[in-house]
């Protein structure tokens, strides 16, 4: 019902940032379009293209930037394929992090088109020029016409990010500094990405009305509400940074407890095989809390965070999206020191305000949408490691 006033309210409103949720909405790209353009990396679009070694960003920074310029000003990608309308709006909002390969975030989606929940094939392919032969398998199930929302093709870079870098988010040799300098280099040659001569003005977090940065929450709302099927697909890199990027786990909650559709691709299943004995992946996953997450960003961080209202609170809805048994992976990961994640939420729902433990209310005065299932959760995790079906 809230998602549903919520996606009629944006509707029926005509002020700058409805218009502008409903336009990012009426954006996407087919899985045809995707492997199209895939087809042009490394030819008639950033020559250099190495599947094996360059990523998203690099990807963003070298081919679609200079692909959707214009004379003056530049364009979401997707407006060079089509205009925006009703019949443009995706049914899958692709949720990926951006250092990920490229090539895996097109696998990623081929793969779920395709009705696969690992896209390691699909990626093997793509590397070996086996495009057309994917393209013929998603003919043959009638798929090449399936639409995704993507922010590398679907939000206009030319209003944000093609003219810089921004400035250094910390200390040269941290962790943000780090990934920040990567962010500016091409991957393979270790140059600077050339930053876009275009004169589009830059719409930022100054700009909260106009940008295209912050409203991707409104654009699930109303697109879950207005597009039948509507789902989330969970690209998951193989490292499993994903999870420690904000704007990835802000959207995978949003989604969640919005009772939107989840669908998780991994690089490969066996990466949550408890017989592989590695506990490395589940001690990330376990120890997860949004404050540790990172934005590329800074302000990016500050206005996400600002919209949490209890950390903590937040932190156990995490844990519960991550591991019940209808989150991401708490089927998968059974059997991974079962005790121990039960102790941990507990120990966070603990940690709540007393009055809300009571009440059983978030600070909006709805009752936590995580709590029953976070109970109901520990209870099968306690039979589960009793040995219990």
């Amino acid at each position: 019902d809230t998602l549903a006033s919520s996606a009629s309210t944006l509707t029926l409103r005509d002020d700058a940032w409805s218009r502008k949720v409903l336009e990012l909405a009426g954006r996407s790209l087919t899985v045809e379009s995707l492997l199209d353009f895939y087809r042009c990396l490394g030819t008639t679009a950033m020559p250099h293209y190495d599947p094996l070694r360059h990523t998203t960003n690099d990807v963003v920074r070298a081919a679609i930037v200079p692909a959707s310029r214009g004379r003056s000003g530049g364009v979401a990608y997707t407006a060079l394929l089509e205009a925006p309308c009703e019949e443009t709006r995706p049914s899958c909002l692709v949720t990926h992090d951006w250092r990920n390969l490229f090539v895996h975030l097109v696998a990623a989606v081929v793969a779920d088109a395709l009705g696969m929940q690992e896209y390691n094939d699909v990626a093997s392919m793509l590397i070996r020029g086996r495009a057309d032969a994917l393209a013929r398998r998603l003919k043959e199930n009638a798929k090449m016409d399936m639409r995704y929302w993507i922010c590398a093709f679907c939000v206009n870079q030319h209003s944000s990010i093609c003219g810089g870098f921004g400035g250094p988010p910390g200390e040269e040799g941290s962790a943000e500094y780090e990934r920040w300098d990567a962010n500016r280099r091409d991957s393979v040659t270790g140059d600077l990405h050339r930053c876009c001569p275009c004169a589009e003005p830059k719409l930022l977090n100054d700009s909260p009305e106009h940008t295209e940065l912050n409203k991707f929450d409104d654009v699930m709302a109303l697109l879950f509400v207005e597009v039948p099927d509507f789902r989330q697909l969970v690209a998951v890199d193989r490292e499993f940074n994903l999870f420690t990027r904000l704007w990835c786990v802000a959207e995978l909650v949003q989604a969640y407890f919005s009772g939107i559709p989840q669908n998780v691709c991994l690089h490969v299943s066996s990466a949550l095989d408890v017989d592989a004995g590695d506990t490395l992946l589940y001690n990330k996953l376990a120890d997860l809390t949004v404050t540790n997450c990172r934005a590329t960003r800074p302000e990016d961080k500050e206005a996400i965070l600002a919209k949490i209202p209890d950390t903590a609170e937040f932190d156990a809805q995490l844990q519960n999206m991550i591991f019940c048994e209808r989150g991401l992976f708490g089927k998968k990961l059974v059997g991974f020191d079962i005790p121990r994640t039960a102790a941990l939420i507990a120990r966070r729902v603990k940690a709540l305000p007393v009055e809300k433990e009571a009440s059983g209310a978030t600070p909006t005065g709805r009752r936590a949408p995580w709590r029953t299932a976070w109970q109901h959760m520990t209870s099968r995790l306690s039979m589960e490691s009793a040995g219990e079906p």
